[in-house]
């Protein structure tokens, strides 16, 4: 396997790996609701997913190793988008909401420092922050 091909695998198992996650944040509280899906399905087509690979993610999630991003603007970026799913449709579920933060803890963010990212990754969104200019503010509150 030649470089760019090792680098486009590592990618795509990368985007499989959060997509499987943003799911199961949507997920969480045992039912998904029209706007999960939709911005699911959304940031799926952000990130080049074709629809038979959603699918087959959605069927068996359980197929998709974890994949922990290498730098703190990935973590802190698929943090945002977790916690987009789990706010998009108007209320923080206490699932949805332990799941975001076991899933900071497996992604690679610091135990000490998950529940104030978290929460300041919730008013970022709930203010409406463009997501990376609000990536961009807690970087420097947690490089």
């Amino acid at each position: 396997m030649g470089l760019r091909n090792l680098f486009t695998s590592y990618d795509k198992k990368k985007r499989r790996s959060h997509f499987k996650n943003l799911f199961a944040v949507a997920r969480a509280d045992g039912k998904v609701d029209r706007d999960e899906m939709d911005l699911v399905v959304g940031l799926a087509e952000k990130f080049h997913m074709s629809t038979d690979e959603v699918t087959k993610i959605i069927r068996n999630p359980d197929s998709v190793t974890l994949v922990t991003p290498k730098t703190q603007e990935e973590r802190v970026e698929h943090l945002y988008d977790l916690v987009s799913v789990m706010m998009v449709d108007g209320k923080i579920d206490e699932k949805e909401l332990f799941l975001c933060k076991s899933l900071a803890v497996k992604l690679g963010c610091g135990e000490e420092t998950i529940d104030s990212l978290i929460r300041d990754l919730i008013e970022q969104a709930m203010k409406g922050i463009e997501p990376g200019k609000a990536v961009e503010r807690l970087l420097n509150k947690y490089p």
